[in-house]
């Protein structure tokens, strides 16, 4: 079969379609719109305007609590984690068992390691029972493995968690594509009980707030990875403080013991002045 020729006008309506979308994506860097204003990182190294508390050297996570407390998570399981206080004073620190859950309720009180940490000074603990549906259903699937058929062996584990989940009054979740709707992670019927794969729940955090901005963000580079992505250059105002950082660097501000501080996971935490 002969193929239709294509039209001038054809072609026409492509590149109008084409120019219109890239237009509209603004897919073009451009240059910094405010090079008078210092970059984050050069910002923070100013002594009179900043003191440095806290680096991130072996933390993956700082989360800041509702009584100005911080707490430190390691990247390490050997390391232990921190609760400390703005000065640095150690409240508590303790290994834990990343296999298991981590838990701060909304009255401040610490479960690790099968065991419940008093909230304020967590010198009082004791064995609190801890229940991961997942763990356990998973150790029965082995036992049962080698032994019955599939079908078998999928009916006693329905019947297994039934009856798992039922002192605690809780159904299986079945077959549900919104797994998160099933999700459990709570103190209940003096257990603590975890139904979902994250093994960390804090529900005593002080969320930080991001800074405003003074003008729109400026796309300046395509960064190259499996997926070409763009980085955009964000220009915030922090009281008398203005500065530039990259889209990904994600600054916020924290108030702790009615003072303002910096955070950014890039640099760590600061002292405004």
């Amino acid at each position: 079969m002969r193929r239709a020729p294509i039209s001038i006008l054809q072609i026409a309506v492509c590149l109008v379609f084409i120019m219109g979308t890239l237009l509209a994506c603004n897919p073009f860097p451009k240059k910094d719109t405010h090079p008078e204003v210092p970059f984050l990182a050069d910002l923070v190294k100013d002594t009179t305007k900043f003191t440095k508390v806290l680096g991130l050297e072996h933390l993956s996570e700082i989360a800041f609590l509702k009584d100005d407390r911080i707490l430190l998570k390691p990247d390490d399981s050997h390391l232990p984690f921190k609760i400390i206080d703005i000065h640095g004073t150690v409240i508590i620190e303790k290994i834990f068992d990343w296999k298991l859950p981590f838990h701060l309720d909304q009255q401040g009180n610490l479960y690790f390691n099968r065991e419940k940490y008093d909230y304020p000074d967590y010198k009082r603990h004791a064995y609190f029972t801890t229940v991961v549906f997942k763990d356990s259903i998973d150790k029965k699937s082995e036992a049962l493995d080698s032994k019955f058929a599939d079908s078998i062996k999928f009916k006693m584990l329905d019947d297994y968690e039934i009856k798992l989940l039922k002192p605690y009054g809780l159904k299986p979740c079945g077959y549900q594509v919104d797994r998160e709707k099933c999700n459990v992670f709570e103190v209940k019927n003096n257990a603590l009980l975890v139904r979902q794969d994250d093994l960390y729940k804090n529900d005593f955090a002080k969320v930080p707030v991001v800074p405003q901005t003074f003008d729109d963000a400026i796309l300046v580079r395509w960064q190259n990875s499996r997926i070409a992505y763009p980085v955009y250059l964000v220009y915030y105002q922090m009281g008398k403080h203005k500065f530039k950082c990259e889209d990904m660097t994600i600054p916020n501000v924290i108030k702790l013991k009615g003072q303002n501080y910096l955070f950014s996971y890039a640099f760590g935490l600061f002292l405004i002045k």
